[in-house]
């Protein structure tokens, strides 16, 4: 049987999920997570790469995942992408001209990043003589972290991707009606944002705001422990209605630098495809799951807002209801565990 593995290492927890695909369906076949070491992903420190194996290869022992080829995310905001229009080439001259391309959006040093593009759209496709290209560039000291922490897992990466892309995977099969959506992805540390044009990606943006400013927001305005914080946060969320407003007050310069990047991402699509509108936004990860969340950012942005549900159209056993819940914190490992 062929299965496919996608592992999402955040910062907050480990996210797991094996598929089965026969024809058109999809199998889940085991999912799981554990915490994820704290401190252990911005260290460099071999103690705590080993902590983060050890966590892995427990979770792979615990959820009975046949393969031990796997499909890995890429922090957003340690890794460069950026959608970019060259004139329309053939793949030879295509990959003699993105090193010159990437030179200008990228500032490390070319030497020092891992760069991979893949054309988006043909000049035919985008109505001008221009074709768009989705350019990735992977700090290689990041990669050789994530490759040193698999293969002490006893796991061999055969992808590598940034969040946003695997997020935007699972989304865009679960509402393949809808023709422009904006993927918000909420995590522990930053929020990802994403557009998606009939299932393509055209915009991203990574911003250093997420739940974890949210909680040091909360604790620091109503002089609570950070562990307090988190309670409140994870109780009361974005309710205006709770405690008289005063969590949804001490989040609100956090929540200010998130609602402003959207602005600015609907405004920089609507301006470039005249004739487009963002019809809905999807929310993801942890930090999407607040009470009042989905009410705070339809409120702010006036689009309808949902929460992103990456099962839809997979087939799952009884043992994996509990689940059902969990989809937005699952997105970017069942967008690994999607890949072709």
């Amino acid at each position: 049987m062929n299965t496919s593995v996608g592992i999402d290492i955040g910062s907050h927890s480990i996210k797991l999920i094996e598929f089965a695909k026969e024809g058109n369906q999809i199998a889940l076949m085991a999912a799981g997570s554990v915490p994820t070491p704290p401190k252990a992903l911005t260290s460099s420190v071999q103690a705590d790469l080993e902590a983060v194996s050890v966590a892995l290869k427990q979770l792979v022992k615990d959820t009975g995942t046949k393969s031990h080829e796997v499909n890995i995310a890429l922090p957003e905001s340690k890794v460069f992408t950026r959608v970019i229009e060259v004139p329309q080439l053939s793949a030879r001259e295509l990959t003699s001209a993105i090193k010159w391309e990437a030179e200008q959006y990228i500032p490390l040093p070319l030497d020092q990043v891992n760069v991979d593009f893949t054309v988006l759209r043909e000049s035919k496709d985008t109505g001008t003589n221009k074709m768009e290209v989705l350019l990735v560039a992977a700090p290689k000291a990041l990669m050789d972290k994530y490759l040193t922490i698999l293969e002490m897992s006893g796991l061999t990466a055969i992808a590598a991707e940034t969040e946003i892309i695997a997020t935007s995977r699972a989304i865009a099969r679960s509402i393949p009606n809808v023709r422009t959506v904006m993927v918000v992805s909420l995590g522990a540390q930053t929020t990802d944002i994403a557009i998606l044009r009939s299932g393509i990606l055209v915009f991203t943006r990574s911003v250093s705001a997420g739940g974890e400013a949210i909680t040091r927001a909360i604790s620091q305005n109503l002089d609570f422990t950070m562990t307090q914080g988190e309670e409140y946060k994870r109780t009361y969320g974005l309710q205006k209605d709770k405690l008289e407003g005063k969590i949804v007050n001490a989040t609100k310069p956090i929540m200010d630098t998130i609602i402003n990047e959207m602005k600015r991402a609907v405004a920089f699509y609507e301006e470039k495809y005249k004739d487009q509108h963002v019809e809905t936004i999807m929310l993801s990860g942890g930090t999407a799951r607040l009470p009042g969340m989905v009410v705070y950012i339809a409120e702010s942005i006036n689009v309808e807002v949902q929460m992103a549900n990456p099962w839809i159209g997979i087939v799952r056993d009884k043992r994996f209801n509990v689940l059902s819940t969990e989809g937005p914190n699952f997105c970017i490992a069942v967008g690994l565990a999607l890949r072709q």
